[in-house]
């Protein structure tokens, strides 16, 4: 549910940018609109340093019921803001302000979802555990998704434009608090309860010494700096950003789009888990390589088959042959990110190295792809910047040591 939260936002970007900022301009608009959704991650590193140490002192419990408050408040407050015509200026401030809380949010759920997951399970299905991040990730896209289909197919173009918009944002809210009665009853991992168990003396004399990594802390930063960015980068480009795109070029309505990026996340919904329980058997690395030469090698034609084949059959074709190597990366990536840290600190390098990453290279992933279209007029422009974000994650990959499993620190 929070990133249902977080994400639907990319949905419904071409209403609020109508009924939220100014629409003199509709491309000036709709750039407007997209880099509100990257502010969200420029704050998550901020909520990543924060939560990251509350993560490793009090806990990753405390951090997941904390960050779903956030996230449903953030939703409440899209949902309700008034339009532009309404309160003019304060409509994007009110706005943004959301998207910053969101990003705050977020920047703790990614490391204690991460370390929460991995730390429960067995070395030798930790792939496979911390590959239900992804999916519950991924499941977030698809009731995103879902629910921004459906309504516009039920209300129509003109009634979602006028206020139909709204609904997903206030869903999102309501059943955020849903969520965070049934995150209640979860109980600590016992890797960290064991290290809270220990004597507050042994845990000090810890804290001043050298932690023990199993790699250095640089080195386990750019290797999960880089998997975060093509993480956040590949999807958001493929999925968030996809509906808007195939509207523009590819001849297809709005429910043609939100259908094709619905029936993509399907696919992914089912072979993010197959990646990261194959990654338990075959070593995380061969994954990595594949997602990032993947990536490299299928985005400029992937591009053209959607610009070029101008109907709903070659961009639902297009976008299931995008989740191949999305899958890849997301059924391992955290499982990788996780075993570079050791227990002591491992939610706040985990949560602070992939919230930068996805801060730098993801979260403005859609504006980047939408400015790159507007000012150079190619339409596959956007897929130039993902083979850039494919090349960083190739560096991680091979700077990366393979650590599946064995034993967490």
């Amino acid at each position: 549910m929070e990133w249902y939260d977080f994400n639907v936002y990319g949905y419904v970007a071409v209403m609020v940018s109508a009924n939220i900022f100014s629409n003199e301009n509709s491309v000036s608009g709709l750039l407007a609109t997209f880099a509100t959704f990257g502010v969200g991650f420029a704050a998550r590193p901020i909520g990543a340093f924060v939560f990251g140490i509350v993560a490793d002192r009090r806990g990753r419990k405390l951090v997941m019921l904390l960050s779903m408050l956030l996230m449903a408040l953030a939703s409440l407050i899209m949902g309700v803001t008034p339009n532009f015509s309404v309160i003019g200026v304060w409509a994007p401030v009110l706005f943004v302000f959301a998207r910053l809380l969101q990003g705050f949010s977020a920047g703790g759920e990614f490391g204690s979802s991460a370390v929460f997951l991995t730390e429960w399970a067995t070395p030798r299905r930790r792939g496979l555990f911390g590959s239900f991040q992804q999916v519950s990730a991924m499941g977030g896209l698809f009731f995103g998704v879902a629910v921004a289909t459906v309504l516009t197919a039920l209300l129509g173009s003109d009634t979602m434009m006028a206020g139909g918009w709204r609904i997903p944002f206030l869903l999102g809210a309501l059943l955020a608090i849903v969520v965070y009665y049934l995150r209640r009853r979860l109980d600590e991992t016992p890797i960290y309860q064991e290290l809270a168990e220990r004597s507050a003396q042994k845990k000090a004399a810890e804290a001043a010494a050298p932690v023990r990594q199993p790699i250095s802390v640089a080195r386990g930063f750019i290797v999960s700096m880089g998997v975060a960015a093509l993480m956040a980068a590949g999807p958001f480009i493929a999925l968030s950003y996809m509906p808007t795109f195939t509207q523009q070029v590819a001849g297809v309505d709005a429910t043609q789009a939100l259908a094709a990026t619905l029936i993509s996340v399907a696919l992914l919904l089912v072979l993010v888990p197959l990646s990261g329980h194959l990654s338990d058997k075959w070593g995380r690395r061969p994954f990595l390589f594949a997602a990032s030469i993947g990536w490299l090698v299928l985005a400029v034609p992937l591009f053209l088959l959607i610009t070029n084949g101008q109907g709903f059959l070659w961009v639902l074709v297009a976008q299931l042959l995008f989740q191949i190597p999305t899958a890849c990366l997301q059924g391992t990536g955290t499982a990788v990110v996780s075993e570079m840290f050791a227990t002591g600190r491992r939610a706040t390098y985990v949560s602070l190295s992939t919230a930068i990453g996805n801060a730098i290279f993801g979260g403005f992933a859609p504006y980047v792809a939408a400015l790159l279209v507007s000012t150079t007029g190619i339409a596959i422009s956007p897929a130039f910047y993902i083979m850039f974000i494919a090349l960083l994650a190739l560096v991680a990959a091979f700077l990366m040591p393979e650590r599946a499993n064995q034993s967490l620190q």
